[in-house]
């Protein structure tokens, strides 16, 4: 496979996923587009060997969260819109029921430490281990930050208990 088919077989892979977790964190469509194209460049441009799959897709969710960051850092004129007037655009939110979009509305205001935890974990499915993995933390930064999010958002959520998994 030459590096132009890998890379569209890697674009058709990842895409929705990483569009998903960087939506939620810049809430801004274009911007999220944006950061998606520089993480797919990254990956053209450097294209390391992975290990295996799982490697390569771990490779691209941190990058795509780095560049997240680097957006939201240099670029403090990002729009930040309700989730209201997005819902349109978020393929996630297709069959949630009130309380579900409510709790993904309080997620959408998290800051970005606790957010990318909880989408990694309750979203995207990923074990605590993994995500220290993918974000070069240690498994216990990664418990306390789900801790302070989960609190966070049992605050906001009418008093009851945030999300359990």
């Amino acid at each position: 496979m030459n590096k132009n088919e890998d890379l569209e077989s890697v674009i058709d892979r990842y895409s929705d996923m990483l569009y998903k977790i960087c939506f939620l964190i810049l809430k801004n469509e274009h911007d999220t587009r944006d950061v998606l194209q520089e993480t797919f460049l990254t990956y053209y441009t450097k294209n390391r060997g992975f290990e295996s799959e799982e490697h390569k897709k771990a490779w691209l969710i941190k990058v795509s969260q780095n560049k997240c960051k680097e957006f939201l850092r240099f670029h403090k004129r990002h729009a930040a819109l309700p989730l209201e007037e997005m819902e349109e655009t978020l393929i996630i939110t297709d069959g949630l029921r009130g309380s579900e979009r409510e709790l993904l509305s309080l997620v959408w205001d998290l800051d970005y430490k606790l957010k990318s935890v909880v989408i990694l974990h309750y979203i995207e499915g990923y074990s605590v281990n993994e995500i220290a993995s993918i974000l070069k933390m240690s498994p216990a930064a990664v418990k306390k930050r789900l801790q302070r999010a989960r609190e966070k958002l049992s605050m906001q959520y009418k008093g009851e208990p945030a999300y359990e998994k």
